[in-house]
């Protein structure tokens, strides 16, 4: 292909993409999707470990919803996908010529994981461009072998696993590869053993918290394996990949209506045999492993645990597109391809969060009436209490609605184990008081909260709110039991009764 048919610079329909990924979900939606206001109060509260996962990524989500607002979390997300697309182009310029690297990584918006997945910044999302990032610096750093290479592939190794555990899957793959190839000289030299102290110096704060905290973390990984185990056995991990193929299907749809053949012998042509191998196996083998390692094990695997592990497939697919394939026509073609199924995704988000409620006659996660019952919540407290909301607890889905759009931005006690809430204390409430919420028929075990209907210096207040589905007007109003523990000192002189 010619050069000049070429342009390194993004496509305006692709920054247009970006955007509307942006704006729309801000724009259409009535609360953030499930694990938003979950990540953001994680990191409001700044601890080294949360019960779920390392902290990272929910320190992340928090400064740019603290800074940019509710529409923070959305372009987090896509400013995520954005660097992951460009990490994999980087890649693909080490490995192949600048046609086929930049095919190879818009390639990427073609896997279901990079759209529809990306409304809701969580730590697998979070993920993606760190794997790619390991994978780029690892290949540079065992090339030219520099020392700043070392050192940043063993700080961002630290940093991957301050974001969730399941990196440690890629790192693992990367020493198997640096053993069974040439590179195993590598590990004579002091390079590789300084970025191994520079990545555990970089994670052990969370260490230390897991060790404080009874490795929590990873019990509450095990249990959600487990649960998956117990359904679907040894057959799990088969469901699992069969997921994962499933994922890659519209870039197979884009592939049979642009007539593109693939062949394997391919890469022969385009790149260095060391370069394919170290593709093949970067992309494929950590998935390979961890469904081995499930298959005999019978260890359950979430599907979405996946989602990092293929921002190599775009690249491997554009190395086998053979070279008198890949005419200015083809290419062209591929990019129109990519960009219909971006266009038919995006038509299909925007009719989702704006109709999908009525369609379905049931609210999803973005349906719920946030604003109002964060607003709601807001000045019922205020009517009785002339200091700030401190906390809230009680039923965990509106008590995080109302913690990630309230004014007050309070602290989240989650029921059931108080070892998920550690910033809460006994103390605390009582200083403090709190609000308890919960949905009528609810029974949340919340603890501590007996305590406080024996403090004297606390004033109790109960009541029920009754708040509309503005995404479903005709369903019946959502009921809502709430409690107000205030503080004497606190009390306004003239409150409801």
């Amino acid at each position: 292909m010619p050069a000049k048919t070429f342009s390194t610079k993004l496509p305006i329909w692709l920054i247009l993409y970006f955007i509307i990924w942006v704006v729309a979900p801000f724009l259409l939606s009535a609360s953030y999707p499930l694990d938003v206001p979950e990540g953001i109060y994680w990191g409001r509260e700044w601890q080294w470990g949360y019960y779920k996962h390392p902290p990272l990524s929910s320190w992340v989500l928090y400064s740019f919803y603290h800074v940019f607002g509710h529409i923070g979390p959305y372009l987090l997300s896509q400013c995520t996908i954005a660097l992951s697309l460009w990490l994999a182009y980087l890649i693909g310029l080490q490995l192949m010529n600048r046609q086929r690297a930049f095919i190879g990584a818009q390639f990427l918006l073609a896997i279901f994981y990079y759209t529809w997945p990306s409304l809701e910044f969580n730590h697998n999302i979070a993920q993606m461009p760190i794997w790619l990032g390991l994978v780029y610096i690892f290949y540079k750093a065992i090339k030219y072998d520099r020392w700043q290479q070392w050192l940043a592939f063993g700080l961002l190794a630290g940093v991957g696993m301050l974001i969730k555990y399941t990196v440690v899957v890629l790192l693992a793959s990367i020493l198997i590869y640096s053993l069974l190839t040439h590179y195993r000289s590598k590990w004579l030299s002091f390079k590789p053993w300084l970025a191994i102290f520079i990545a555990i110096a970089v994670f052990s704060p969370n260490l230390y918290w897991l060790v404080q905290h009874d490795w929590i973390s990873l019990t509450y990984a095990s249990a959600r394996s487990a649960e998956d185990a117990s359904r679907n056995g040894h057959f799990a991990a088969l469901g699992y990949l069969a997921t994962q193929l499933l994922n890659h299907l519209p870039i197979l749809i884009i592939l049979l209506f642009t007539q593109t053949r693939l062949s394997y012998k391919q890469h022969s042509q385009t790149m260095r045999q060391n370069d394919w191998f170290f593709l093949l196996w970067m992309g494929l083998f950590p998935t390979i492993m961890l469904v081995v390692v499930a298959l005999v094990f019978a260890v359950g695997l979430r599907d979405m645990w996946g989602m990092p592990m293929w921002g190599l497939s775009g690249l491997i697919i554009a190395a086998m597109i053979p070279e008198q394939v890949l005419t200015p026509h083809k290419y062209n073609l591929l990019v129109r391809g990519i960009s219909v199924w971006a266009i038919t995704v995006t038509l299909l988000m925007i009719i989702y969060i704006s109709f999908g409620a009525r369609i379905r006659h049931k609210p999803s996660r973005m349906d719920w009436p946030q604003a109002a019952l964060a607003k709601q919540a807001d000045e019922q407290w205020q009517s009785l209490s002339s200091c700030q909301l401190d906390s809230v607890t009680g039923s965990d889905w509106p008590i995080l609605l109302v913690a990630s759009y309230s004014k007050f931005a309070p602290s989240v006690m989650i029921s059931g184990n108080a070892d998920y809430s550690p910033w809460m204390s006994k103390h605390r409430l009582h200083q403090n008081g709190t609000m308890v919420l919960w949905l009528k028929g609810e029974q949340p075990n919340i603890p501590w909260i007996n305590h406080l209907a024996e403090d004297k210096k606390l004033m109790h207040f109960q009541g029920e709110w009754s708040i509309r589905w503005n995404k479903m007007p005709k369903r019946e109003s959502l009921k809502v039991v709430w409690q107000a523990y205030v503080p004497n000192h606190c009390l306004k002189k003239s409150r409801p009764y």
